[in-house]
């Protein structure tokens, strides 16, 4: 119960903050987003990545476990779809909800609050590869394949994370010792990414408009989303053989929602933005409830 209050009640005070700020103040949170974006997750990023570097099985297994969830989850997805009869547009925005897991202001946040500083440098690895399928896959996937692979790649570049990335292993080969005194002030300021993100995302949802009709072909892919694909990242971080937190940390990705910029997506393509957005969102408002059993599975 203490880790769960620990996780979750600070995730969901500044998410409600933000959500209230939203509603009220009409906030557009695109400047907000763009701080951490571009500044603060990048600096966290390298810091944590020189501080605790990563062996290269621990990267190897993140990415393992991720990158069959994204295949596994688009398998289920295309073959529902088939059953179905979804058209399109209606699998691609299936598609990006279940293959874009919301990382930067979900899951570093509430990790950092569960696991602490040690698993810092998991869960930004993880952010890093969730934001290359995003800005890769993802905007393949909305343009339904209006673009090539590798052009949506190109948009990966635009973003520092990748650069953080290579700076932290440059220091690393290089064998440079930075001063403690800079990485300590990088670390704090890098951490104000999480908390921010957290605010953020609270604004953003107060921008998605409740339709408040649930069709049958948004229950049934909330159920895949909320339910099935959760299923599928816990069953794979057990078979791959994670231990301790390694464990702990792909078990908590698995109960991630979807992440709001794969709204922005489907707006830009007409990917049947008003089905993701009632995705997103009850994805968001189920993702605790998978969360708080998984704590209280981690901390029993």
């Amino acid at each position: 119960m203490t880790l769960l209050l620990q996780a979750l009640l600070p995730f969901f005070g500044l998410a409600g903050a933000g959500y209230l700020l939203g509603r009220l103040r009409h906030t557009d949170p695109a400047p907000l987003t763009d701080l951490c974006l571009y500044v603060l997750m990048p600096l966290l990023l390298f810091v944590s990545l020189v501080r605790n570097p990563l062996s290269g099985g621990e990267a190897a297994l993140i990415l393992g476990w991720f990158a069959l969830m994204v295949a596994l989850a688009s398998g289920l997805v295309l073959a529902a779809g088939r059953l179905a009869g979804w058209d399109r547009a209606t699998r691609s925005s299936v598609l990006l909800s279940t293959t874009n897991l919301n990382v930067g202001s979900f899951g570093v946040p509430v990790v950092l609050f569960a696991l602490g500083d040690q698993a810092l440098s998991q869960v930004m690895l993880l952010f890093v590869y969730s934001n290359i399928a995003a800005g890769s896959l993802g905007v393949y996937i909305a343009a339904a394949g209006r673009q090539t692979l590798l052009q949506a790649l190109a948009s990966v570049f635009r973003l520092p994370l990748i650069y953080a990335v290579g700076l932290a292993l440059l220091v690393h080969t290089a064998g440079l010792a930075l001063p403690p005194a800079l990485l300590a002030s990088g670390e704090a300021i890098g951490k104000t990414g999480p908390l921010v993100s957290v605010a953020v995302l609270g604004i953003q949802l107060a921008n998605i408009p409740l339709r408040g009709q649930l069709t049958a072909t948004l229950a049934g892919c909330l159920a895949l989303r909320c339910l099935a694909v959760p299923a599928l990242g816990v069953g794979l971080a057990l078979a791959l053989g994670a231990e301790g937190q390694l464990l702990h940390l792909l078990l908590l990705g698995a109960c991630l929602p979807s992440a709001i910029n794969t709204l922005l997506l489907a707006v830009r393509f007409d990917t049947r933005p008003e089905l993701l957005g009632g995705i997103l969102l009850g994805s968001t408002l189920s993702s605790p409830v998978a969360i708080a059993l998984v704590l209280a599975w981690m901390g029993g």
